[in-house]
């Protein structure tokens, strides 16, 4: 284990690890030959490194003419120069003088080994590793260049120096360092660059290079390296760096980094026009390839990037991820011209936040693996528009028109599917094979030619939830039951009305000048024909046109929409775009973050139904959320109005009273709502926070007491009777609760940090608060309390240096 306190080995040249080690004597020996040739002629040389003690005055031996000249550069032995064919004839007076000059030999030749590394790890420069490479890449160029015959002379180049086929370069990014020079200090993080240096030099490969490339990035060239290899030498490389740990001795935290590999090889990932360019700028595009695989195996996802390492031949199989979801079903990719992606090409969607759990415990009773996850199909998109690093995709199909493809999602190349395709200019051409039905391109045309020919319209999604899971592999047992699905819709709903496939699992109709009534009739009947005669689950969306000021082409939109809100209800799962699918999607806005366009929603939705309670409570949590609690009030007092017993807006009214320091008025709707629910855990809670304010701690620890009969968050109900007993004096007491609360959640920092406050408030030992302290901060380090007791828990101990430090974090808070 390393400790921060450890310093990097240096010598006379202040601030650099550049140091001449007997591998560096052999490296450049051509240049140490130079070097004494210079003042001392010769006809051959060799290098000899004794392994006892060696005289340090130089050796001349007569009969073989050869001078034995001790290398040494401050006081270590380094080698024995040995030149033959030396005449010494008026030379002998130099001979006591030849060590010294040995030593300015090596002297130049350290200099020259500063030029071409970096002073702080002692890896090579950027500019030292483009030149290495620009030299591969004419060798390797030489090898391929035609001869006079019109053929490849590889014999004529293995000649001259050897066959140079191809060649590697792994670039290792470690993201993470900016959270460590955050946490830690720029001086820590540079003792751990160094460690990661030497890990990463002692894990590679004999023949490699590794340079410095960056701040916080290394690249390690690898001659004749292929692809499998740079891959192999990647995860191996990857491996140990993130093993590297560093110990601070403030916090006493082991400190790593997320270490990541990105690879390219050449002339593998090149492609014909490139080979045209300078050599320079070849070498320089090698870089940025595998910096830009490097990026892309910094998330995790599927396939290689599992691994932390990605090849920049995988970016465009399995590399890409969805960036942004836009309007009218289009999403931005991480997919550009840079990696190759080109017009045309179809992805599958996979979303990897899926618990098996959930279709294991269904299908087979339970037996799912425990917290396992799977990559979960969603859908297909094409690119349409390739930029720079991005790419623009449409939407072909979805999965599930009810989980909605999403930032992070990953996407992976479709193979090329074969088959014999329809003339261009027959009617088949535009219909699917399996359904009859139009297909999502050619729906959506037709679709936006017939809405414009009627006032009122309704647009029908149908989803098959029964047939959607054989849909990762594409079973065919699935495609049948969609083919079947199709037939009895065209039996109800009538061979004339437009159809369409919209996704693996999903059917849409449109409906000319009907009403709602007559949709939730019509699409009611159908989903209890598909459940009685095919055992297909199903649920249907209906968005009917005109609605509030919606467009005509927002019915898409507004189906999924209604979709969403289907699915949640019981069978016959049939929603009807209104006040209710509303509010639903509302809320999906509100999980995700966006929380500007679920109050627009909500809105919205008040708009259809004022009589919406949900949705003005919904109204009112968002204004809070924004920091604005009297709209908030004004919204929960709203939705009161509308029903005096909503036991959601009592409790948010007088949350948001609390919040504004009206306490009376506080207590009096907490209250309401323990009147109407007994069992409200929060409500309990707070009502023994605004008593034990008031230092009324007997009427706190009842309310406490009932809310701790519910055995709902016991750690939260242990900590809150913890501080109400010190506060009251009875330590005893809240040292059991405290106990208590960190069995429920042993991650409970405000726990921890009361923890240590007894310790040091009692006179016990500082030591254990100073680890309960430790624990605190690294779980909550915005924490200011934590630091606080940290500090003074370290005052205790005598470590003053570390108190002043940790002030100096709370402060900053």
């Amino acid at each position: 284990m390393y400790t921060s306190s450890m310093k990097a080995q240096q010598d006379i040249f202040t601030g650099t690890r550049t140091r001449l080690t007997r591998h560096d004597l052999i490296t450049y020996d051509h240049l140490l030959a130079d070097a004494v040739s210079r003042f001392l002629p010769f006809k051959s040389y060799s290098l000899y490194f004794p392994k006892g003690r060696q005289s340090a005055e130089a050796v001349w031996d007569a009969p073989d003419r050869k001078v034995l000249m001790p290398l040494m550069l401050q006081g270590e032995l380094l080698g024995v120069f040995v030149a033959r064919g030396v005449s010494m004839r008026g030379r002998r007076g130099m001979l006591p003088l030849l060590t010294g000059m040995g030593e300015l030999a090596l002297e130049k030749l350290r200099l020259y080994k500063m030029s071409i590394t970096d002073p702080a790890t002692g890896l090579f420069s950027r500019q030292y590793l483009k030149q290495a490479i620009c030299r591969e890449v004419e060798l390797i160029r030489e090898c391929f260049r035609p001869a006079g015959d019109g053929c490849c002379d590889i014999n004529a180049s293995s000649a001259e120096g050897g066959y140079h086929a191809c060649m590697g370069v792994v670039t290792f990014a470690f993201d993470s360092m900016k959270n460590v020079i955050r946490d830690y200090g720029f001086i820590f993080a540079d003792e751990l660059i160094v460690l990661l240096a030497d890990t990463l030099v002692a894990s590679a490969p004999e023949s490699a290079l590794v340079s410095r490339t960056g701040d916080y990035e290394f690249t390690m060239f690898i001659p004749g390296g292929t692809v499998s290899i740079c891959r192999k030498v990647a995860k191996e490389a990857v491996r140990a760096l993130r093993d590297v740990r560093l110990v601070h001795e403030l916090t006493d935290d082991n400190v790593g980094v997320n270490a990541c590999a990105g690879y390219a090889a050449y002339p593998q990932d090149f492609e014909g026009y490139l080979f045209e360019r300078e050599i320079s700028e070849q070498a320089r595009l090698l870089l940025r390839k595998s910096r830009i695989a490097a990026g892309i195996a910094g998330e995790k996802g599927v396939g290689e990037a599992m691994e932390y390492v990605m090849g920049y031949n995988r970016i465009l199989v399995e590399g890409g991820k969805v960036l942004e979801t836009m309007p009218m079903s289009r999403v931005m990719v991480s997919l550009g011209r840079s990696m190759g992606a080109r017009e045309g090409g179809r992805y599958s969607v996979w979303s990897t936040e899926y618990d098996s759990r959930k279709i294991a415990s269904a299908e087979n009773g339970g037996n799912g693996r425990n917290g396992a996850k799977s990559p979960m199909y969603k859908g297909e998109i094409v690119l349409m528009e390739i930029r720079e690093t991005q790419a623009l995709a449409e939407i072909m199909h979805l999965g599930d028109p009810t989980w909605a493809i999403e930032p992070g999602d990953r996407i992976t190349l479709m193979p090329e599917e074969k088959g014999i395709a329809a003339p261009s200019d027959s009617e088949e051409a535009h219909l699917d094979p399996i359904t009859g039905l139009y297909r999502h391109r050619d729906f959506l045309a037709r679709f936006s030619r017939e809405r414009e020919t009627c006032e009122t319209f309704a647009v029908a999604l149908l989803r098959l939830t029964g047939a959607d899971r054989g849909y990762g592999n594409r079973a065919s047992h699935a495609e049948q039951l969609v083919a079947e699905a199709a037939e009895v819709c065209r039996s109800i709903l009538g061979a004339g009305v437009l159809g369409g496939r919209y996704g693996l699992n999903s059917l849409i109709y449109f409906h000319a000048n009907v009403t709602p009534a007559q949709m939730r009739e019509q699409y009611t009947f159908l989903c209890e024909t598909l459940d009685a005669k095919l055992q297909i689950e199903s649920a249907a969306g209906v968005a009917c046109h005109p609605f509030l000021s919606y467009r005509r082409a927002d019915s898409l939109e507004n189906c999924l929409k209604a979709l969403e809100y289907a699915m949640l209800c019981p069978k016959p799962k049939v929603g009807i775009m209104d006040s209710l699918a509303l509010n639903i999607s509302a809320d999906k806005l509100f999980s995700k973050g966006d929380t500007f366009e679920a109050i627009e929603e909500y809105k919205r939705a008040l708009l259809a139904d004022s009589g919406n309670t949900m949705a003005w409570n919904s109204l009112g949590v968002c204004y809070a959320g924004l920091g604005r609690p009297q709209e908030a009030r004004k919204q929960f007092e709203q939705a009161l109005q509308r029903n005096r017993k909503d036991v959601m807006a009592l409790y948010n009214l007088g949350n948001v009273c609390h919040t504004m320091g009206e306490v009376k008025a506080a207590r009096e709707f907490y209250r309401k709502c323990l009147k109407q629910d007994p069992s409200h855990f929060f409500a309990l809670i707070r009502l023994g926070q605004l008593s034990e304010a008031e230092k009324k701690y007997s009427i706190a620890r009842q309310y406490y007491n009932r809310a701790a009969k519910l055995e709902e968050n016991q750690a939260l109900v242990q900590r809150h009777l913890a501080r109400l007993c010190m506060r009251q004096g009875r330590l005893d007491e809240a040292r059991e609760c405290l106990h208590q609360a960190l069995i429920h959640n042993p991650q409970d920092a405000l726990a921890l940090q009361l923890m240590a406050k007894l310790y040091l408030d009692g006179g016990e030992d500082p030591e254990i608060a100073e680890v309960l302290a430790r624990q605190a901060a690294a779980l909550r380090p915005d924490l200011k309390s934590a630091w606080l007791e940290l500090a003074r828990a370290f005052e205790a101990r005598g470590k003053h240096q570390d108190a002043r430090e940790a002030l100096l974090k709370a402060g900053a808070l």
